[in-house]
């Protein structure tokens, strides 16, 4: 497989087809968490022994960058104050596309003042997530 540019990882509110590019990301970061379900008894014999497909499953996606008074900067930051949950899609750079609803659950901004104002985002899987292949 051939190398793949980072700058084309993207987040859309909204579809895949339809949604805004959230403008100003310099880093994205996806990450997908099983937790296990530990199945060990005494019959174990002392080892853990995990249940397979019991664990909950959820996927995070990390996100800084400049923020450039944008309408999709006020968009995350209204749904960031709601705590609402809304339909994101991860573009990858290969041009497969993960769907699926989050809540944001870390929003920050900072400036200083010899720079321009940044922001990191994080959103939290809500429901089972829509892979698509290009």
């Amino acid at each position: 497989m051939a190398l793949q540019k980072g700058r084309d990882m993207v987040i859309k509110l909204g579809d895949a087809a339809t949604g805004t590019v959230i403008g100003g990301l310099r880093s994205t970061t996806l990450t997908m968490g099983n937790n296990v379900v530990d199945g060990s008894t005494k019959d174990t014999n002392g080892w853990r022994e995990l249940v397979e497909d019991a664990s909950l499953k959820s996927f995070s996606i990390a996100c800084s960058g400049f923020f450039k008074d944008s309408a999709s900067d006020e968009a995350i930051r209204q749904n960031a104050m709601a705590g609402s949950i809304d339909e994101y899609t991860l573009v990858l750079a290969n041009g497969d596309t993960i769907e699926c609803d989050f809540l944001i659950t870390g929003y920050s901004r900072a400036g200083e003042v010899d720079g321009v104002e940044t922001f990191n985002y994080t959103l939290e899987s809500h429901g089972e997530p829509v892979f698509t292949a290009a």
